[in-house]
């Protein structure tokens, strides 16, 4: 008889899997497409107790944000459930193609081109990518406009017809430049290359001057000044809220004077933010823990690699910076800390957790 009651249990248990297993390969589970792939991930994951290795790719390793992308991979490894590599990008417009492809899960990410993959606009993606969710923005990244001194070049309108970079290919300073730049009607003969490319072209005056986006002071940026000085193009408010208006994503900036050498004078330009971005493989839960990690348990490993930014409140950045959805995870842990989420930016899988 007890071998018989057994059988009966086994039986019925076996039955229920593959009910559940029925129901969730034909979408009767009541989930989105978004909630069901994050939460089939999960379950994986803790069924099989699998680390996930994951490469985060990041920035070029020329670019003072590097040694932050490479400090958060060593605080997220520290997390059960992660190994984190880092690699150099391509930048940040590749980053996110890569992302939407589902080549890569993790990524660092700009605050415009976040706001234009999700929604389809702007010149490079024509399709909205909504599987996709902010983690946090760590760093505003003015557009840092710079011309050699010896060109006399003063203002954009100076670029009309100059051989002239608009940022590294493939990243979102290029992007936010040729966006710009055409919204106010001057048309520069751009010089399309890598950034070491175009320090070097700089360097050798091929060209009157570049763009790099980032927190200033920016290696970068030095690089050119000592090569070749330079000046700053301080954008006045016409032309600055004339580009405002026709780009919602991109925000202004001040550079104070003084932050390079020669450059005696406030520049004001535009402004992106640095942020991470990661598919819908990743639950509330652990994202909650990561944002734990980086903020609590282990603030010290990122605060000391990037000290330029060790005092940015990551929790309002990424309220003032985000223009698309955050992870549910991020949103459960600023509820934590007493922020109010608007509730565009609150994700349709956010479930609330009760202190």
């Amino acid at each position: 008889m007890r071998k018989t009651l057994k059988r009966g249990a086994a039986f019925c248990l076996a039955a229920m899997m593959a009910l559940t297993a029925c129901d969730a390969k034909s979408g009767n589970s009541g989930e989105t497409g978004g909630q069901a792939a994050e939460t089939k991930a999960q379950t994986q994951a803790e069924e099989k107790n699998e680390v996930r290795h994951l490469t985060l790719a990041a920035v070029a390793s020329s670019s003072g944000l590097f040694p932050y992308c490479v400090s958060i991979g060593k605080v997220l490894s520290t997390l059960p459930e992660l190994d984190i590599t880092v690699s150099e990008s391509g930048g940040n417009v590749d980053n996110t193609q890569q992302l939407r492809a589902g080549e890569i899960s993790i990524a660092n990410s700009i605050s415009n081109t976040d706001y234009e993959s999700y929604t389809g606009t702007g010149s490079t993606f024509k399709e909205p990518f909504k599987d996709f969710r902010i983690l946090w923005y760590y760093e505003s990244s003015p557009i840092q406009i710079c011309v050699a001194k010896d060109t006399g070049i003063a203002s954009l309108e100076d670029l009309e017809g100059q051989t002239f970079n608009p940022g590294g290919t493939g990243t979102a300073a290029s992007v936010v430049t040729h966006e710009a730049l055409d919204v106010l009607g001057i048309k520069p003969e751009y010089f399309e290359a890598a950034q070491a490319d175009a320090a070097d072209a700089y360097s050798n005056r091929q060209i009157v001057g570049a763009v790099k986006t980032g927190p200033f002071p920016d290696s970068y940026v030095m690089q050119l000044n000592t090569n070749r000085p330079i000046q700053m193009i301080n954008i006045p408010d016409e032309q600055l809220n004339t580009i405002l208006e026709a780009i919602p994503s991109v925000k202004s900036a001040v550079i104070p004077a003084g932050v390079y050498d020669g450059v005696d004078y406030e520049v004001q330009t535009l402004s992106t933010y640095q942020g991470l971005q990661v598919d819908m493989s990743f639950s509330q839960d652990l994202v909650y823990r990561m944002w734990k990690a980086m903020w609590e348990e282990e603030a010290d490993t990122w605060k000391n690699a990037y000290q330029i930014g060790a005092d940015n409140n990551i929790p309002e950045l990424t309220l003032k910076a985000a223009s698309t959805p955050l992870h549910a995870g991020t949103v459960q842990y600023l509820t934590e800390l007493g922020y109010e989420v608007p509730q565009e930016l609150i994700p349709e899988e956010y479930v609330p957790v009760n202190p």
